[in-house]
């Protein structure tokens, strides 16, 4: 009897070791499957986010040549799809598969919409049976422009010379051809433009401006009560005129006065003029950086109406369909100035006065030293409005920047 139980007793040792088997064998296939679970999650993660930024990236593009007017909806498919696919080319997709791409285009409600269908295969989930798993990815830019009214004070100083002046020209014209799209806009844009060095040409407006003393064409800032401010020239708001020699930074050395070749021009709507204007600019002289903000306030200020001719003058600082902007940009330090105290303490009341009127000022420093970028910064509306150029690119990438923000292309999704 004995020896039954001690051979009963090892039967039953036999049917606990096929259990305990059982057991760890489904343990093992739950722990495979939790497994796989997670590293197919961190692939379907991995390539969602990667698809994601190529689609914004496609869909802003398309939204910048819809926004431009000069391609077809076709030509903007095709440009979406190519921009898409490099910068996949570029970062990698992930572990996934791209099986779909779709660019809607709503002229009427200006908006581009970007849909990816793509898929990931599965590796240790597929033990359940989940062989992919669909990425649907959608983005859709938008874009609501009001009128604008944008003055460029542009460096046209000696140290511009070169490079410099050529990368400038290429930015800014291609700032205006975002604002001003050859198809139009259902907006107004209008743009005007103040180049300076040590002095402003104020051209065919010198004289009504500086009470009949401007002699060259050229002005420089005023004294008074009104020495920072956007009011009407007039008794006690005239502009200085004449060859007056002029304050230098002890480190720049010293200088005369100088007048600059290239003329103020108003706000314009004339794409095509704004444009050789840009394109005619040159560089000389000494850097008077105050004179371009001053005159990039008086090109947006109603009160200056009386001025420029009918269709230049600025609408009033309360119009709430307007946003009035002024584009301050220097490679160098404001060292050039004739009263009121330093250029640059001057550019910054100026600034200042015109963000009171709730003008959106911007600035951007191009290869600038620090003193200058401080005087940019303090000059514009927020840190988000000044820029940091490095070379031309940048530069380019700046303007572009600007005129996306007036035109508030982005994206909705």
């Amino acid at each position: 009897m004995f020896s039954a139980f001690l051979e009963s007793k090892r039967e039953f040792k036999k049917d606990e070791n096929g259990a305990v088997a059982i057991i760890f064998a489904v343990m093992l296939l739950v722990i495979t499957f939790i497994a796989g679970m997670a590293i197919d999650y961190s692939r379907i993660v991995h390539t969602n986010s990667k698809l994601a930024v190529a689609a914004d990236a496609a869909a802003l593009a398309a939204g910048r040549a819809l926004l431009d007017g000069r391609y077809t909806d076709a030509e903007i498919q095709v440009l979406a799809k190519a921009y898409f696919e490099e910068n996949i080319d570029q970062s990698g997709n992930g572990f996934g598969s791209i099986s779909e791409l779709n660019v809607t285009i709503n002229r009427a409600n200006s908006t581009v919409t970007f849909d990816v269908d793509a898929g990931v295969p599965m590796t240790l989930t597929k033990v359940m049976g989940v062989e992919k798993t669909d990425l649907p990815v959608t983005s859709t830019v938008v874009f609501d422009q009001n009128d604008i009214e944008l003055s460029l004070a542009l460096d046209t100083t000696g140290s511009m010379r070169g490079g410099k002046i050529a990368d400038l020209r290429a930015a800014a014209k291609e700032l205006v051809d975002i604002l001003m799209p050859d198809s139009g806009t259902t907006h107004r844009v209008r743009i005007g433009i103040a180049p300076y060095a040590a002095s402003i040409n104020a051209g065919p407006y010198a004289a009504d401006v500086s009470d009949n003393t401007s002699t060259d064409g050229c002005v420089w800032g005023r004294s008074g009560p009104q020495a920072f401010s956007s009011a009407a020239p007039g008794p006690g708001a005239y502009l200085t005129a004449g060859s007056t020699p002029v304050d230098i930074d002890p480190t720049e050395g010293t200088s005369s006065y100088s007048c600059p070749r290239a003329e103020v021009t108003p706000l314009s709507a004339d794409k095509n003029m704004l444009k050789n204007k840009i394109n005619s600019l040159n560089a000389s002289g000494y850097t008077a950086g105050h004179l371009g903000a001053a005159w990039a306030s008086y090109l947006v200020s109603p009160e200056w109406s009386s001025i420029w001719p009918s269709n230049s003058a600025p609408v009033a600082y309360n119009d709430t369909e307007t946003v009035k902007v002024a584009l301050l940009m220097t490679d160098g330090i404001f060292n050039t100035s004739y009263v009121n105290g330093t250029s640059d303490y001057q550019a910054v009341e100026v600034c200042n006065n015109m963000k009171a009127n709730d003008v959106l000022v911007y600035a951007v420093g191009f290869q600038a030293p620090s003193g200058a970028q401080a005087t940019l910064k303090s000059c514009a509306t927020s840190d988000d409005h000044y820029f940091r150029a490095d070379d031309g690119e940048q530069l380019r990438s700046a303007f572009i920047s600007i005129a996306k923000q007036l035109t508030n292309l982005r994206l909705s999704n």
